[in-house]
């Protein structure tokens, strides 16, 4: 199985300033062939009732899974997970820490080769102790919902710049990151035309990476502000 996560910043493009198409973001998305596809920041508007989701579910013909975090008077915006595994359950998960950063974490229970698989697409606070919080949570869910023997993906924008928490990350909630055995420090993946921070993870239990990195080349320096990350996964 094929997963890639990826902020699209709702659609504004590198600057912010942009509109970039869905059918721009799909059709780079659909040449990498996942099963799996974490979205976040994806934007729906009030105004027009155009869906980011529909639209880019539409281009991969994937099924789609929302959970709206920032509601404003222009639309609201959330992580979406699109997916062409089954799916047996869904739910949005608020893992905010005040009520002006609106945080949450989009679950998915699905399975793979017949065995349990635990979805959680997530984008975490922009300060350390609200991450810190957002773990302590993330932990709780895991221990509510998933098996010690099942499977699963925790991936998103964990906004987590300085490496903080691949220690907690292991510790609380027993996982490891996908990417850890590439060589060379951890992939920048902020900002997308240069580089500098590593924002977004893959974490992952009960599984084995057959590959992982970023999509650096082709379309993606021009789509968002953020690159994506892959991992090619089986069960362990």
């Amino acid at each position: 199985m094929k997963l890639i996560t990826y902020n699209i910043r709702k659609g504004k493009g590198p600057s912010g300033r942009e509109t970039v198409e869905m059918a721009r973001i799909a059709a780079a998305l659909g040449a990498e062939a996942a099963e799996l596809v974490l979205c976040q920041e994806v934007f729906h508007c009030s105004r027009t009732g155009a869906s980011q989701t529909e639209q880019l579910a539409d281009g991969l013909c994937l099924k789609a899974y929302y959970g709206a975090n920032k509601h404003r008077t222009v639309g609201h915006h959330g992580n979406t997970t699109f997916t062409a595994l089954p799916v047996a359950y869904s739910a949005n998960h608020d893992i905010s820490t005040n009520p002006i950063e609106r945080r949450g974490a989009m679950y998915v229970r699905s399975s793979l080769h017949g065995r349990p698989l635990h979805i959680f697409n997530v984008h975490l606070g922009l300060n350390g102790f609200q991450r810190a919080t957002q773990v302590k949570t993330l932990a709780g869910l895991l221990e509510q919902l998933v098996a010690p023997a099942d499977a699963v993906i925790v991936a998103g924008d964990f906004n987590d710049w300085r490496e903080q928490l691949e220690a907690r990350m292991a510790q609380e909630l027993g996982l490891s990151n996908a990417l850890a055995a590439a060589p060379g420090p951890a992939p920048k993946t902020w900002h997308a035309r240069r580089p500098m921070l590593p924002l977004d993870r893959i974490y992952i239990r009960n599984l084995q990476v057959q590959r992982a990195g970023r999509l650096v080349n082709g379309p993606w320096a021009d789509l968002s502000d953020h690159l994506p990350l892959y991992a090619e996964l089986e069960p362990a």
